[in-house]
């Protein structure tokens, strides 16, 4: 019996293991939305209120479930606002598959309404570029995009749907699922670790984006601990080793604490497993910069786009982050070393742990380490008040943690909205400044549709923070563009159908927690901050005071 591309699409995604599809509606893919409501029982579909959150909210469940994200967009305005979501995907090295409707093939190149370019758009961000040109190839190239973006360094793969070859009427079985590739460790890249560690006498391990699942976690920490190694997580990945691992000792963001300069300085060996030693991690490419006093590197990465981009690897593994640990558990290999690096680095990291008594934001973030289970997930988009956020929180188990590497404003609330799309019983906590909350405020339309239960978090300080003190070091005094006049938040939320609450001390928001968790609702707290206060200890005043008369 013939069917339509669409339903012959649907079926292709169905037996690709999909689960969820967001979108936001468009005339461009009708069949797929027509073949979506047979199967509603097998694939949820959930709409989103602006093509951005529908694309962070897939991109979120590549990074919870490590399977592609699907997100369905139509042309033009639909894929520029998903843009960002194929962005952070390729950033953070998380599957997700973006499907945009487009027009037919007949007028393909004559500027049709909303016609765009996807392979010149997309190509220099996506794994790959795919087109559906007759609707027979459906089956191929569907699950052509899932292994290549599945496979080695994950990360987004875009699939054109023009309109004509959704409707056209073939008969055809899909394909099945082709699991994705994954490279392992040889036995000559155990030996070269084996080798270089047992010379090592302060070695550093640092472990982030690629592939990873709670059992590698689990691995890495006994490794760890057996060697006497300190682990570092990458940019915004704790959640890879936990914040709680008595392995872990510190996180590589923008700015080092100089407790954790000190110790990346004095390290003379550093494994690397997955990532890629970009500039956050490495301070803008200054960190182990120098050949004179440069640690020896062993890196191990899924694919060799993310070899030698800041220092020359003495040996490359290409090994997804798993494989490499499973392949050192079933080696037990062991050397011999003192405990005091690792006692050392381990006490610094929980000196650090701890804010000022004075630190009011900070002050609210120990209480919520206190009180969240360990399945906690914590979500943030970008902006200053995410300092707080990775330097208090605690991430306690792999898929823990929600945030971009490529700094997308806007991406903590579709995020968490995915987080609790997929375990309604699994606390969920979502971090946003005032103008990073701005950019998804919609997607609490999304929460409420669905009943979800996530508390929101809005940090408000009044202005963008991390351009204002960038503002300050380089022009202070002259503030320009740097406001924020947002709405009243507790009011907004409201209108949405949340709980919500404004609160200015540790002592309210504790109060407001205890009072509006746990009734099964959403609930949103506006935390009103001083916006003098860029970072935990840093102030305006006192960087115009160090920068002189402007």
């Amino acid at each position: 019996m013939s069917r339509h591309g669409g339903h012959i699409l649907v079926q292709a995604l169905l037996e690709q293991g999909v689960e969820v599809v967001t979108c936001v509606p468009g005339e461009s893919f009708l069949p797929v939305l027509d073949g979506l409501h047979d199967v509603s029982d097998r694939i949820r579909l959930v709409v989103a209120k602006h093509e951005g959150g529908a694309g962070s909210m897939a991109e979120a469940y590549g990074k919870l479930t490590q399977r592609a994200g699907v997100c369905l967009v139509t042309r033009g305005p639909g894929a520029m606002h998903a843009a960002v979501a194929v962005h952070t995907a390729q950033q953070d090295a998380t599957p997700l598959v973006l499907m945009i409707g487009q027009v037919s093939s007949r007028t393909r190149g004559r500027g049709s309404f909303q016609e765009h370019d996807a392979a010149s758009v997309f190509g220099s961000m996506a794994k790959a570029v795919l087109r559906l040109e007759t609707a027979d190839r459906i089956p191929e190239i569907v699950a052509r995009a899932f292994r290549v973006a599945e496979s080695g360094r994950r990360g987004p793969v875009v699939v054109e749907l023009p309109e004509d070859v959704l409707h056209a009427q073939v008969e055809l079985e899909v394909w099945p699922r082709l699991p994705p590739l994954e490279a392992g460790p040889s036995t000559a890249d155990l030996a070269a670790i084996s080798d270089v560690l047992r010379k090592a006498e302060r070695p550093l391990i640092v472990v982030g984006r690629g592939p990873w699942s709670e059992d590698a976690r689990l691995g890495l920490e006994t490794f760890a601990l057996r060697n006497g190694i300190p682990v570092l997580a990458a940019f915004r990945c704790q959640d890879y080793i936990g914040t709680d691992s008595p392995a872990y000792c510190g996180h590589l963001s923008f700015t080092l604490d100089p407790t954790l300069q000190a110790l990346t300085s004095e390290a003379d060996l550093v494994l690397a497993i997955g990532g890629q030693l970009g500039d956050v991690d490495t301070q803008g490419y200054g960190l182990w910069s120098d050949p004179r006093s440069r640690p020896r590197l062993l890196h191990a990465v899924t694919d060799p786009v993310d070899a030698n981009r800041h220092l020359p690897a003495e040996h490359l593994i290409l090994a997804s982050g798993p494989a490499l640990v499973r392949a050192l558990e079933g080696a037990r290999l062991t050397v011999d070393r003192h405990p005091a690096w690792l006692e050392r680095a381990r006490s610094e990291q929980a000196a650090r742990s701890v804010p000022a008594v004075d630190d009011v934001l900070g002050g609210m973030m120990a209480y919520l380490a206190e009180v969240l289970p360990p399945e906690a997930v914590v979500c943030s988009g970008a902006g200053n008040y995410a300092v707080w956020v990775h330097r208090y929180m605690p991430y306690r188990r792999f898929g823990s943690q929600l945030a971009p590497a490529s700094g997308a404003m806007g991406y903590g609330l579709p995020a968490g909205t995915m987080a609790s799309l997929l375990d309604r019983d699994r606390p969920v906590v979502v971090f946003g400044g005032d103008g990073c909350l701005l950019m998804s405020v919609q997607e609490l339309a999304t929460v409420s549709e669905h009943g979800l239960t996530p508390v929101i978090v809005v940090v408000n300080n009044g202005i963008y923070g991390t351009i204002r003190m960038h503002q300050e070091r380089t022009f202070p005094g002259r503030t320009s563009g740097t406001d924020v006049h947002g709405p009243d938040f507790v009011a907004l939320a409201r209108a949405f159908g949340l709980e919500a609450r404004r609160v200015g001390t540790v002592a309210e928001f504790a109060e407001a927690w205890q009072s509006l968790t746990g009734r099964g609702k959403a609930v949103l707290i506006e935390v009103v901050t001083d916006p003098d206060v860029l970072a935990p200890g840093l102030r305006t005043s006192a960087l115009r005071s160090s920068q002189g008369p402007g």
